[in-house]
């Protein structure tokens, strides 16, 4: 239950990544803002987060991850609520920035939790792959269940419907997550090792790989195959479905095999996904689409629960909050950057398609160089 518990944390915070994109245009003309103002509805959420992600997760190391994890969930019902009722697009900003704060606190004290409540390492490494598969799950629901909230009660309804999640979800884990006292670390010295920094390494290339091209493959099924939001959500499941479903069977590779393995598998099949960018021309429909998407969603699929608990278990248990935070950092930072060097690929290029192919060329390059990385470092 405590399990379950952890992954609906996970699951609501990747939720409001997505599930707010679907909501912008009626946003924008319900609160009379601009273009500039719907970005900063979505980056105010994803910049605190990112920024934050460390500094919660060493925090609580220090003071506890329970107490963390309670003050994640009470914030972001709290900037849920605010959210929900914002009379104007500046508050409405203002409350996603402290949504962010409280998913920073939830993101690392869950995994954390995770690391504390399995202590052995097979074990956790298929707790693991439970919780990124729940986390890879709400990518494919934000969407589609914007989409469904919006058109039947208006744009308010995605940030209240988080509320009766958190008033269910914060007096379970006031009960049932476990109290221990944080780590006072008399010294500051942690000793960071190879395995450590390439693990990470690769998890920022493949959100850097996996997020940008995310983003241009729903630029072409919406501005290129003029398809409305709502049909391009559910084009995009070939995608999000394998990403979802390969979590814990990527854990129970971990477990049994370590994490290099599935990792590599990961790896190649997202070399092989982003090669199909080639095979899409000025004529190509849908079809042309879906072995990317394959590609991408089996690669990150195998990837994901691999490369976190590579990185977690590079560390002392101690120190899991630092090394869960350091690792969604990678995850986030260098995400976002692949989103902002893959859109401005498309956007400079002499045409759509031409950029598909440098694309293709750049994501191929850098799944080969994670590759290696996984060799040279991870077991």
């Amino acid at each position: 239950m405590l399990l379950a518990l952890l992954c609906v944390g996970i699951f609501l915070i990747q939720l409001d990544v997505t599930v707010v994109n679907v909501a912008l245009p009626t946003i924008r003309v319900d609160l009379a803002t601009s273009l500039s103002g719907q970005q900063w509805v979505v980056a105010a959420y994803i910049i605190t987060l990112a920024g934050l992600l460390l500094v919660c997760g060493a925090l609580g190391d220090r003071i506890g991850h329970r107490r963390v994890v309670l003050a994640g969930l009470a914030v972001f019902g709290g900037a849920s609520l605010a959210c929900g009722i914002a009379p104007t697009v500046g508050l409405l900003i203002a409350a996603r920035a402290v949504q962010g704060i409280g998913a920073a606190l939830l993101l690392p004290g869950t995994l954390a939790v995770i690391t504390d409540l399995y202590a052995d390492s097979a074990a956790r490494a298929r707790a693991v792959g439970i919780w990124s598969g729940a986390g890879a799950l709400a990518l494919p629901s934000g969407p589609l269940l914007g989409g469904a909230l919006v058109s039947g009660f208006g744009w308010r309804a995605v940030f209240l419907v988080n509320l009766p999640i958190i008033a269910v979800a914060l007096p379970l884990a006031w009960r049932l997550v476990p109290k221990r006292k944080g780590h006072q670390h008399t010294s500051p010295r942690l000793r960071i090792g190879a395995d450590f920094v390439g693990a990470n390494l690769v998890a920022g290339l493949m959100n850097f790989v996996g997020l940008g091209t995310v983003l241009v493959l729903t630029l072409y099924l919406q501005e290129h195959l003029s398809q409305k939001p709502f049909r391009a959500g559910l084009e995009l499941i070939s995608l999000f479905l394998p990403l979802a479903v390969l979590g814990p069977v990527s854990g129970r590779i971990t477990a049994r095999y370590g994490p290099r393995l599935p990792m590599s598998i990961g790896l190649v099949f997202g070399v092989i996904g982003s090669a199909f960018l080639l095979g899409i021309n000025d004529s190509s429909g849908y079809a042309a689409v879906v072995p990317v998407q394959l590609g991408l969603g089996l690669g990150m699929g195998f990837l994901t629960a691999a490369v976190v608990h590579a990185a977690i278990a590079a560390l002392p248990s101690e120190r899991a909050g630092f090394a869960s935070g350091v690792n969604n950092t990678a995850r986030q930072a260098v995400g976002a950057l692949g989103i902002g060097v893959y859109g401005a690929i498309v956007g400079h290029s002499p045409d759509f398609v031409s950029g598909l192919h440098t694309l293709a060329w750049l994501g191929a390059g850098l799944w080969t160089v994670a590759l290696a990385i996984t060799w040279m470092t991870v077991e």
